[in-house]
């Protein structure tokens, strides 16, 4: 497989990846609680689009301004995503206020370092698709995790999943149309890869 394909096809690979770990996860009794499957899709895309995505980049004739943005991104997602695991699967202690405020800084992060590159960003379609699912992908992020808080509160700490219960009805929804927006702009910064 080549690496043009396997980045036009990676949203697929993470839909696939989704319906895997859905099915483990709502075996019983797991850290996190039963996950729906907008959810499901949505953890699958912001694992695969924020973690993993990226590196393409890496192999692509990439302005080497535009590697700053690049590697603010990876820092900052990775330095959480390895402190967010500890704190969810040995801790207990994972709450969605510290998402919050993580989604805002690398928001700014982001937007900024973007708008200081905006000519370099823009003359690449790929990159500045990537941009804005970064953008667009935080934003959601960030209400998702206000409205999970309101309903889970912060009693549970061992519940960081929607489940298909009545009760996430709601973010449910809105997580359809995230995904259907989000995987939409994967695929569109994959298709147009310069590799």
């Amino acid at each position: 497989m080549t690496i043009k394909l396997l980045s036009i096809t990676f949203p697929l690979i993470l839909i696939i990846l989704s319906f895997v770990f859905k099915k483990r996860q709502n075996k019983g009794d797991i850290v996190g609680g039963d996950i729906s499957t907008p959810k499901s899709l949505w953890l699958c895309f912001a694992i695969g689009a924020w973690f993993f995505y990226p590196f393409f980049y890496f192999l692509t004739p990439l302005e080497s301004s535009l590697f700053h943005i690049l590697f603010f991104h990876l820092i900052s997602i990775w330095v959480r995503g390895l402190l967010e695991l500890v704190m969810i699967y040995k801790w207990y202690n994972w709450s969605p206020r510290y998402g919050i405020a993580h989604n805002t800084f690398h928001f700014l992060g982001v937007f900024i370092l973007s708008l200081f590159y905006y000519d370099k960003v823009a003359s690449n379609f790929s990159f500045a698709t990537f941009i804005i699912l970064v953008l667009v992908s935080f934003l959601f992020e960030t209400l998702f995790a206000i409205l999970f808080f309101k309903v889970r509160g912060e009693e549970k700490h061992k519940v960081y999943f929607a489940s298909d219960d009545p009760k996430w009805r709601f973010i449910n929804r809105l997580t359809i149309t995230a995904n259907f927006i989000c995987y939409g702009l994967l695929f569109s910064a994959g298709y147009f890869l310069d590799i």
